[in-house]
């Protein structure tokens, strides 16, 4: 803890100040944004983008999946393939919707590793029939 002190003569009036600067640890959190994107071409061709594929993470950072604005999927399903491994408080699932991104966050102390984990969706577009997709990206925490 730092102090400071100031003691000043103003006109006939002395002035005493005191500022106290704590050892605020700031909080260096961060929030890494996932954007899933999901195009159906037609029955059982549909393309998924997840970007960021591997998401990089220091201690204490979170996560937000995000659906693209112009992606043929409105909800999806993220679940870890091991959750008694999972880096979060949360072991899922999260569930997101366009209106709605979901996240995980309340990352648990000493969670360095690599962790898999999958999003399901279902792709509609058009008349095609739904095109139910499982993709399996990785989280790493440094």
């Amino acid at each position: 803890m730092n102090m400071a002190r100031w003691i000043t003569r103003v006109g006939g009036v002395l002035v005493a100040s005191t500022i106290v600067l704590a050892a605020t640890p700031w909080s260096s959190r961060a929030t890494v944004q996932v954007t899933v994107t999901a195009r159906c071409a037609g029955p059982n061709s549909t393309e998924v983008t997840v970007r960021p594929w591997n998401i990089r993470l220091q201690q204490g950072d979170e996560i937000e999946w995000v659906i693209a604005a112009n992606a043929n999927s409105e909800n999806i399903t993220v679940t870890p393939k091991n959750s008694s491994g999972w880096p979060f408080d949360s072991r899922g699932p999260y569930n997101a919707s366009k209106a709605q991104p979901t996240r995980a966050n309340g990352m648990r102390p000493n969670s360095r590793g690599s962790y898999q984990y999958n999003i399901q969706l279902v792709c509609q577009s058009g008349n095609n029939p739904p095109d139910s997709v499982l993709v399996d990206p990785d989280i790493i925490v440094d």
